[in-house]
């Protein structure tokens, strides 16, 4: 009985990391949307799978976070690439520079 619960257990787990992976990678961000809100979802879902025993390295979440700004936003992302001590992005640079990108779009 133990065994059957716990092989159920994991497949759901299995089923739970894979949908959340699946939203993460296409979480997108949309031009007039709040930049914090949108990084308040990444973290959210990335916290999600913190509870799951899954830990998504700095570098990865800022690589995704990246990832999911469009295309108008190319000419930061390449800016933001290029700034990166030894080629590294960490979240920390990243949301700085998201605010940083924000505000100077709303002016």
């Amino acid at each position: 009985m133990w065994k059957k619960l716990e092989s159920i257990y994991e497949r759901n787990n299995a089923m739970g990391k894979a949908s959340l992976i699946r939203k993460l990678v296409k979480l997108q961000y949309k031009d007039g949307d709040s930049t914090v809100v949108h990084m308040n979802e990444f973290q959210g879902v990335v916290n999600q799978l913190a509870r799951m025993k899954m830990k998504l390295e700095d570098e990865l979440q800022a690589l995704l976070l990246v990832s999911s700004l469009p295309n108008n936003w190319d000419t930061f992302v390449v800016s933001l690439s290029n700034s990166t001590p030894d080629g590294k992005m960490t979240m920390e640079m990243v949301k700085a520079s998201l605010l940083n990108e924000e505000a100077r779009r709303k002016e």
